[in-house]
């Protein structure tokens, strides 16, 4: 099962953890990670473990509304009803609502794309978003996850972790290439990485997306410790280089910093 803790395995106190709550969750991770409708036998493989527990929690996720299952095909899918969760944190959390005006604005100046997301394990995740008018930027869905090291955000965000917590996050990366233009090697990524402070943002040129630019900054505690990022998402044709740096660049820089504020003035840290 590959699950996500938010504390070492080693930490978790054994007499209060619920080995099979972890069992269901990892089920639901399976389709998570598969997007797409399983056999059982599938399902089993997916979560890593044996067909008798599978069935078992196939049948309760199934009568509590939260699987699909096809008699004729005999595969599971997820329900509707999964959506709940992810809604509720997105109805709950604070920084959501209040961060929006802000990348409305950076929106409506540089006229492309402007995400909000945060470190989940070794991704990044979109949790806000303003989208530009061009179709081209909705290839990405509230909740999509990347990984960190090939991400304008992911970088920003690795640039200002403790340097052990930043090469264990990387240690646990798996660093396959998203298009032919993604740097996978650690000698590579730590260069980009690099870059982030030399240049004040992270930039992926296609890195991601074939044909797009992302240009990112971190959203700061006090502490100067990252709490999320901002980037700005656009068609690379559109921005060559030194048009970027004048227009894009300033925006994201200014709207990190002062998102970092609002992050703080609101006790988010």
């Amino acid at each position: 099962m590959s699950l996500l803790y938010t504390e070492s395995r080693e930490d978790i106190d054994q007499r209060l953890f619920l080995g099979t709550l972890e069992k269901g969750f990892a089920v639901l991770q399976a389709f998570c990670n598969n997007p797409r409708p399983m056999t059982m036998a599938q399902v089993a493989t997916a979560a890593g473990m044996n067909k008798s527990a599978v069935q078992r929690i196939l049948y309760t996720l199934r009568s509590m509304g939260l699987l699909i299952h096809d008699n004729r095909t005999k595969q599971y899918r997820l329900a509707p009803r999964t959506l709940d969760l992810g809604n509720a944190y997105l109805r709950g959390n604070p920084a959501i609502e209040s961060t929006f005006p802000f990348l409305l604005e950076a929106n409506k100046k540089v006229r492309e794309t402007v995400n909000l997301t945060e470190l989940v394990d070794t991704d990044i995740m979109y949790i806000s978003r303003v989208h530009s008018r061009d179709v081209l930027s909705s290839y990405v869905t509230i909740g999509q996850r990347f990984p960190a090291f090939a991400t304008a955000p992911g970088r920003a965000i690795l640039a200002h972790l403790p340097e052990d917590e930043r090469n264990a996050l990387l240690d646990r990366s798996g660093f396959t290439a998203l298009t032919p233009r993604t740097r996978v090697t650690r000698p590579e990524i730590d260069a980009a990485i690099a870059e982030v402070h030399e240049l004040g943002v992270a930039i992926a040129r296609e890195e991601t997306v074939l044909g797009d630019i992302s240009i990112a900054a971190a959203i700061l505690g006090p502490d100067g410790l990252p709490l999320a990022a901002i980037n700005v998402a656009a068609p690379a044709a559109r921005w060559p280089d030194a048009k970027m740096q004048e227009e894009i660049v300033p925006v994201v820089q200014d709207t990190a910093r002062r998102l970092s504020k609002i992050f703080v003035q609101q006790h988010w840290v």
